[in-house]
């Protein structure tokens, strides 16, 4: 009976989108098979699992697959490491290129990866899908990304594949471990004090997981191909952050001295293609609560 249902394979199943992805995947219909080096620990019993190491693409199952959803990627822990570019680019571009290349040889025809949306040139401006990709900071593990929509599109080309990039705003919810948003929002449910270091004037889209998650599967079920902006359209500042879980706490806020230049951060989005496509992000207040 399982049988009658599509096969989908996905790197990245353990990760913080991927939990979020799996089960909505499953219930829309879609069964999962995880590519890895061991399979994720919550994954759904009836979940496949087969091998793959990014950092070496060697033989990878992708027999039976009518799509791929590749979230994998190498993050480094220290983003101002040079001795990070050679890994960033080993594993997101070219550990990238060789899985496409394989599902393209197996006979896959429909191919998801995810990209960073702060990979766009520094702008005040909200950059829409056309806007150039060079990234401010962070460039070795930006850098690859952009390498990686490179690699992909460039295997693609001429090759009857749909190939869909989602270029991801900075994404939270439930669950979150690491980033300013998750130390904010702990601190804050534990009473506080929240600290934002100076004036708190970084800011980012940010945009709540279950709404990438929705937007995945709702671009999976559309033929539309290219990149897609993946956020809330709405810039918030750290201070501003701060401000709103204050409110829904009443955990005090605590402003450190801040040294040197304060980084001014990302820009809101342009998400005029995926609002087309009929998804509404989530408010920020409301997405805190969940």
């Amino acid at each position: 009976m399982s049988g009658s249902f599509p096969l989908l394979a996905l790197t990245g199943g353990s990760g913080f989108v991927g939990r979020a992805f799996a089960p909505m995947a499953r219930r829309a219909g879609w069964r999962i098979r995880h590519l890895g080096r061991r399979p994720p620990p919550d994954a759904d019993p009836a979940d496949e699992w087969a091998f793959l190491d990014l950092s070496a693409v060697e033989d990878v199952d992708l027999s039976g697959c009518a799509a791929l959803v590749h979230l994998a990627a190498h993050i480094p822990a220290h983003h101002g490491d040079p001795a990070e570019a050679e890994r960033c680019w080993r594993i997101n571009a070219l550990g990238t290129l060789k899985l496409v290349d394989a599902a393209i040889r197996t006979g896959v025809r429909r191919i998801m990866q995810v990209s960073s949306a702060n990979a766009y040139a520094p702008t005040p401006e909200s950059p829409d899908e056309h806007a150039p990709l060079f990234p401010g900071s962070r460039g070795y593990y930006l850098g690859s990304k952009v390498c990686q929509e490179i690699y992909a599109a460039d295997r693609c080309r001429g090759e009857h594949v749909l190939l869909q990039t989602l270029r991801l705003a900075s994404v939270y919810g439930p669950g979150q471990q690491s980033g300013a948003l998750a130390v904010m929002a702990q601190a804050a449910a534990s009473g506080g004090p929240i600290r934002v270091h100076g004036s708190g004037g970084f800011g980012a889209d940010l945009v709540h997981v279950d709404d990438v998650a929705r937007a995945m599967l709702l671009l999976l079920g559309s033929e539309n191909a290219g990149a897609f902006n993946v956020g809330s359209g709405v810039r918030t500042t750290i201070a501003e952050l701060a401000t709103l879980l204050a409110e829904q706490t009443g955990a005090p806020v605590v402003h450190d001295d801040g040294v040197g230049k304060e980084d001014w951060g990302f820009p809101a989005l342009n998400i005029d293609r995926l609002r087309a496509l009929g998804c509404q992000p989530t408010r920020l207040a409301d997405g805190l609560k969940l």
